[in-house]
């Protein structure tokens, strides 16, 4: 996500929250927060079109480093609306997308219904504890973690990944190691000001997500963490990963900078 969300720390409830109110309001641009996606607008084409684009890119990285040859089981960690589950179901035999959000599963279930072989699924757990070690050949994760309510979170996540993984397999994770501040409230004494203000008071207390989002541009309230790289690498290489790539950092509009990395075992 970038500048154009506020940025907050919160409690699981209140992230699971957001991520509901992302999927009912506007869960393309909570998925791609390019301008031409708010509210609702934007091709649906070219939206899903930039998942293939990912995929085309991780497989043939995948190829070229040798990794993930069996093509069985991939998870998709964070789907949204399966941006990226949906073009991995072409070359998979099985792909599981999970979401913290019903509401996006919901998108993504009724987006993709001719697509048998993606299985969608609400995951609010700690842990993948609900699947075996070594249970797919593949697993992606693109700039979900860094929405986890803690550092210590998304650390825990990334040894999970690793323990699902099977020999031989692929880890692809993007993880930002920095975050672009919160923006600047404009003053409170402004008509814009007092909008941003009291909108996520008028949420808590009940008032329509899609009502404060459509007429006082209040967007839902989510967490944002970066993981400095070295301690990203520590964490993969101690729950027995092996890092073969780590992309140049790509630093998006708000400032936030990434890497994608390609991880075995």
């Amino acid at each position: 996500m970038d500048g154009a969300i506020r940025v907050q720390s919160m409690s699981s409830k209140m992230h699971q929250q957001a991520w509901e109110d992302w999927g009912s309001v506007d869960p393309l641009y909570a998925v791609l927060t390019a301008p031409q996606y708010r509210h609702r607008g934007g091709d649906r084409d070219e939206f899903f079109e930039t998942g293939e684009e990912f995929i085309t890119f991780v497989l043939g990285e995948c190829d070229r480093l040798g990794l993930a040859p069996q093509r069985r089981r991939a998870l998709d960690f964070g789907c949204g609306v399966g941006r990226v589950t949906a073009p991995l179901g072409a070359h998979f035999d099985a792909v599981t997308g999970l979401d913290v959000a019903a509401s996006m599963v919901d998108n993504a279930r009724q987006l993709h219904a001719d697509r048998p072989q993606c299985r969608f699924e609400v995951h609010r757990a700690d842990d993948l504890s609900r699947y075996a070690d070594e249970t797919f050949d593949l697993v992606v994760s693109v700039l979900v973690l860094q929405h986890l309510s803690s550092r210590q979170a998304i650390l825990a996540y990334l040894g999970e990944f690793v323990r699902v993984l099977r020999p031989g397999g692929a880890l692809v994770v993007q993880l930002p190691s920095k975050v672009a501040p919160p923006p600047v409230l404009p003053p409170w004494q402004t008509r814009d000001g007092m909008q941003k203000r009291v909108a996520p008071v008028l949420r808590r207390l009940g008032v329509s997500a899609d009502f404060l989002y459509q007429r006082l541009d209040w967007v839902p309230e989510m967490t944002m963490t970066g993981v400095p790289e070295a301690l990203i690498r520590e964490t993969l290489i101690a729950a027995g990963g092996n890092i073969v790539l780590a992309t140049p950092p790509d630093t998006d509009r708000g400032g936030t900078e990434s890497r994608v990395y390609f991880v075995t075992k």
